[in-house]
């Protein structure tokens, strides 16, 4: 069995460099001797340098340092778990309410989204460790009266996520986080995605533990929040509390039409995402010949013509894909 190399020996890498040494000293309130001194081992930092440190360490080497630190520190996820403020700023309510008076129903949904995934990236994840927050929205029956998938409608991420998630789209069902989410109707998780699971859920890049919970009112549904982390056991009950009630704030956002009644969503699976690119990257071609084949006396709004778009990609989706693309779904983890 491979030792893994001490945290000592992968600070030394990090600040092998004059530069990055003295950002670091800089932003921790250090000298660069002591810096020296902890990568030599001749003395330890405190609790409070090492939550610090795991935050401004450079995006792509704070995976090694967090892993290292755990074979010394096993307390460090806890300890970076303690940082998380357990409240949403009061403040922050104010100007969601703000949005949802002020705003025209055409920007409604973005400005709301915007703030709120921002607001709760920043909350949820302060360390910047890595997190993917993404409002899942279920797409409107296209036949017969039934919802059959949901949709990526907008997300923001924290390295190694691209920061604005907003064009990597997908369609989800009942083999998904998301799917589970809508059919219990509570927040659902998965604490280590990588452990052979039983239930129905496929696994995004980058992704080690997730959650999921319901965007509801009246008792209707119109979708849900998917938060996913680089972190194994990330969901603990307090951030579950925090993600459900960042998803209230998110049911602002959506039109009272866009709610169905639970009754009414009936999950199909759909192909994994690596089947679904090609079509899905077909959208903006669709949208222009749709746009192009509409009479002036039939013209519909460019949100319409968007949704009749997606409808015809689902449809294709569901129906024109090869079996495996849906067998591969449902494949134990090894």
């Amino acid at each position: 069995m491979i030792t893994p190399p001490s945290w000592s020996s992968v600070f030394q890498g990090i600040i092998k460099t004059t530069s990055e040494r003295q950002r670091l000293a800089s932003a921790l309130s250090v000298t660069n001797m002591t810096l020296s001194r902890w990568a030599s081992g001749e003395s330890k930092p405190q609790k409070n340098h090492l939550i610090r440190l795991v935050r401004v360490v450079h995006p792509n080497q704070r995976q090694e340092l967090l892993e290292a630190l755990e074979e010394e520190y096993t307390e460090i996820h806890s300890w970076l778990a303690e940082d998380t403020p357990e409240q949403i700023p009061s403040d922050f309510f104010a100007q969601v309410l703000n949005l949802r008076t002020t705003t025209t129903e055409s920007l409604l949904f973005w400005r709301i989204t915007d703030a709120v995934l921002k607001q709760a990236l920043v909350h949820m994840d302060p360390h910047s460790l890595g997190m993917a927050i993404r409002v899942i929205q279920c797409m409107p029956p296209s036949h017969g009266d039934k919802i059959r998938s949901l949709r990526e409608r907008a997300g923001k991420g924290t390295y190694p996520w691209p920061s604005d998630l907003e064009h990597d789209v997908h369609f989800l069902g009942m083999e998904s986080l998301s799917g589970n989410a809508m059919k219990s109707h509570h927040v659902v998780w998965q604490d280590d995605l990588r452990e052979r699971s039983n239930s129905p859920v496929i696994r995004s890049e980058h992704e080690i533990s997730a959650a999921a919970t319901p965007i509801r009112f009246e008792g209707r549904v119109a979708g849900c929040l998917l938060t996913s982390s680089t972190q194994p056991k990330y969901f603990t009950p307090q951030r579950l509390t925090l993600l459900t009630t960042y998803s209230d704030l998110i049911a602002l956002a959506f039109k009272k039409s866009e709610f169905y009644l639970p009754a009414l969503v009936e999950l199909r699976v759909l192909p994994l995402p690596e089947y679904q690119n090609p079509v899905v990257a077909t959208f903006r071609r669709r949208f222009t010949e749709k746009f192009q084949q509409t009479t002036h006396q039939q013209q519909l709004s460019n949100p319409e013509l968007e949704l009749q778009v997606w409808q015809d990609i689902e449809t294709e989706l569901l129906q024109n894909l090869p079996e495996v693309a849906y067998r591969h779904t449902f494949a134990p983890r090894e």
